[in-house]
């Protein structure tokens, strides 16, 4: 049986980048859809929470889906200035709920350019405590800086395939690299190149007629000579 996943991206709409006009839910709900493509190759079932839910159904969800793993996607802010790293926090410091943390925040904090946080340990949030699985609340990186900023835009896919690493670390699965299709997407009808004729002139002298297509060949044109 396969192991199952719960991501719940921000709900919070609020909270802007510092770049690219965007906020922290429109990004988390990429990230959580980038996770969830690479965790499904992996051979994890995944859910992933309706965009803009709140948490209680979130976890009632998670819990009506058995997870294994509650994971809240968030990205971070403090100061505008602190371009701090990842952090991820547990609801109890035990060995199980360590060794999960630890996996996660060892993939994704590898690739985010702050300075990583320890394992911080909370039991005011609810997303920790609610869920009846071990929940990671994952705090990617800093938004309000536009290192971080500029950094969660642009590493989406990165990002999600990271998270699956850290899974595939914790439950000891094999991590199956994404794989590019060797055979070119066929263009849409729009991408095509449309073709325009132009008549450059009729002639009662095919003489005329001889001359100007010579002249448009001379010009670079493909010319020919078509009669009624």
């Amino acid at each position: 049986m396969a192991y199952k996943i719960y991501l719940s991206p921000s709900n919070q709409g609020g909270n802007k980048y510092a770049t690219g006009s965007t906020n922290e839910m429109a990004q988390c709900d990429k990230i959580a859809k980038a996770a969830q493509t690479a965790l499904k190759r992996c051979g994890f079932d995944v859910k992933v929470g309706k965009s803009g839910d709140t948490m209680q159904n979130r976890c009632k969800e998670s819990d009506a889906f058995k997870a294994d793993i509650h994971m809240p996607v968030h990205t971070n802010a403090f100061d505008a200035k602190t371009t701090g790293g990842t952090l991820v926090m547990l609801y109890k410091n035990t060995a199980e709920h360590n060794k999960a943390g630890k996996a996660l925040l060892d993939a994704v904090g590898k690739i985010s350019p702050g300075k990583d946080y320890a394992l911080r340990y909370r039991t005011d949030l609810y997303e920790l405590s609610a869920p009846a699985a071990v929940s990671l609340y994952l705090e990617v990186e800093f938004h309000d800086t536009k290192t971080g900023s500029d950094w969660i835009r642009n590493n989406i896919t990165n990002i999600g395939e990271a998270i699956a690493k850290g899974m595939c670390n914790y439950f000891g699965v094999t991590y199956k690299a994404p794989t590019a299709s060797t055979t070119p997407a066929k263009p849409a009808t729009s991408d095509l190149k449309k073709l325009y004729y132009v008549q450059a002139g009729a002639f009662s002298s095919k003489a005329n007629a001889d001359a100007m297509v010579a002249k448009l060949k001379k010009a670079g044109f493909d010319a020919i000579i078509k009669t009624e």
